[in-house]
């Protein structure tokens, strides 16, 4: 079994620090690519049911795009993904960006900054290995926390990405990877025709701030019902705004997206505790991608991570996590065509 190349070129600068995009392409020719900054995942390059490769993710042709524009496009989030009420915990005050909440780490941090970078090989994979360590006080936050994510490509079209972190004092960690998928190719349709199915009986109630009330409510007979496959226009019908929705996954912790236009498949598989999916109902901007202006529903995000702000919530699944010990996380994603 043989990779067929690993590159690292120069892909910009970011306040004196050299940004490089790696290419990893597979004996396939599909390709995954990323960068340094914010551990952004900017391309993945896989083929249809016919065998033509193209882009099946949302991002941006230029860096600067990814600094003055980008809506987390690929980013690598955290310290925590998502919101905390008010910005607290404990005797803690975060980072207000959000209104008088916190969102996705606060400013400057995992997805705003420039990553330690090196490629890793293994006998059936090749990766790139990011690695940053954020300071005591970043954002608020206590602690000096080392993380490193790696994220793996292989022959078989499958996408890994690891997660370890350790601290020297009690934090908070929840991060996720904020990739946009449209698996149409080159976003030349919208997600709607897109099939989603998820192992989730349950979904995180959430108020008008987007912050959960703390209810887990059972999916059946909702339009938060995705245990079987559902078409993303029929889901749009019954929840007209759209989701921003963290869903309590059960069973094998499994997602599927599925285009049956192109054929393309998307399995996701994770050892994390929810999902929250982002439809981008009703997110028309001004920035170009694919050349075209960002519009409703040209992506979906599915955010593997805890439930959002968890530590307002003992009933979720505790995100601090104790100086001293390794935590891991891990989530897969494989690329197939019917």
């Amino acid at each position: 079994m043989k990779l067929l190349d690993a590159r690292k070129r120069h892909y910009g600068w970011h306040e004196g620090q050299e940004v490089f995009e790696y290419v990893l392409t597979n004996d396939q020719q599909a390709v995954f690519r990323c960068i340094n900054y914010g551990a952004v995942v900017t391309k993945i390059e896989v083929p249809d049911q016919l065998g033509k490769i193209e882009n099946v993710v949302l991002g941006f042709n230029q860096f600067e795009d990814y600094v003055t524009d980008s809506p987390y496009f690929g980013a690598f989030v955290g310290r925590v993904a998502g919101r905390i009420a008010d910005g607290a915990w404990s005797d803690y005050q975060l980072t207000k960006n959000e209104r008088e909440h916190h969102i996705h780490g606060g400013n400057q941090t995992f997805s705003q900054v420039v990553w330690d970078s090196q490629l890793v090989k293994e006998q059936d994979k090749i990766g790139v290995s990011f690695s940053f360590v954020s300071p005591d006080g970043d954002n608020g936050y206590p602690g000096n926390l080392s993380v490193m994510v790696t994220y793996y490509w292989t022959n078989e079209n499958v996408w890994e990405m690891l997660i370890t972190a350790k601290s020297d004092q009690e934090t908070l960690f929840n991060p996720t990877n904020h990739t946009y998928f449209n698996l149409s190719g080159q976003t030349k349709r919208n997600v709607l025709n897109h099939t989603l199915q998820m192992e989730a009986a349950n979904y995180a109630e959430t108020n008008e701030s987007k912050l959960p009330t703390g209810r887990l409510l059972p999916v059946a007979q909702t339009a938060f019902d995705f245990r079987e496959p559902k078409k993303m226009d029929l889901a749009i019908q019954d929840r007209p705004v759209g989701f921003d929705t963290p869903f309590k996954l059960s069973g094998n912790k499994t997602i599927r997206l599925d285009d049956p236009d192109s054929g393309r498949i998307l399995k996701m598989e994770t050892n994390r505790e929810a999902v929250v999916v982002f439809s981008t109902t009703g997110m028309e901007e001004e920035y170009l991608v694919d050349g075209e202006k960002m519009s409703s529903h040209r992506g979906i995000a599915l955010e593997t991570q805890e439930l959002p702000d968890a530590i307002n919530h003992p009933q979720f699944c505790s995100i601090v996590i104790e100086p001293g010990k390794t935590y891991h996380y891990w989530t897969k994603y494989t690329f197939t065509t019917h």
